[in-house]
């Protein structure tokens, strides 16, 4: 199915926001992008999708913005020719048949914050006490918690 490209063009970036979601919730598109405009104020919203969603997204767009009094154009492109809707594709680059493979390197992960009580090589369930002890596992009513009744818990 072919994809066609709807702009519209409002004065002001929170009347552009606000088209963008009214334009979202009348029709299945996609935002491409929002562009400030030379002078004014000018915002220019980009969507595409298919023809009939968007013209009925840029149409309610459009008299949604003329309410406010913020329209300033719209069109719509209904099959543009090839390179208009140039998307970006992230392909991995191809392997170099000489070069060595690379190591793949370990992610490093920031550890959490735990007292210096709890630093002992015992698993921890409790998210509450950090108490070894403890048999409530994260997510259970804290009422479970060993120390439940001893911090001011009910």
């Amino acid at each position: 199915m072919k994809q066609s490209l709807g702009l519209l063009e409002v004065s002001g970036l929170a009347l552009a926001i606000n088209c963008a979601d009214v334009m979202a919730k009348a029709a299945s598109i996609t935002l491409v992008g929002l562009e400030k405009t030379n002078g004014s104020g000018w915002t220019v919203l980009k969507i595409t999708g298919d023809v009939a969603s968007v013209q009925a997204a840029i149409i309610t767009g459009a008299s949604f913005a003329d309410q406010q009094a913020g329209l300033v154009a719209h069109k719509v492109i209904a099959r543009p020719g090839e390179g208009i809707l140039s998307y970006r594709v992230e392909t991995s680059p191809e392997p170099i048949p000489d070069a060595a493979p690379e190591e793949p390197q370990e992610e490093i992960l920031a550890e959490p914050f735990l007292p210096e009580s709890a630093l002992g090589t015992e698993l921890i369930s409790c998210n509450l006490c950090l108490d070894p002890q403890c048999k409530r596992q994260k997510g259970e009513p804290r009422s479970l918690c060993l120390h439940s009744g001893k911090r001011g818990d009910a």
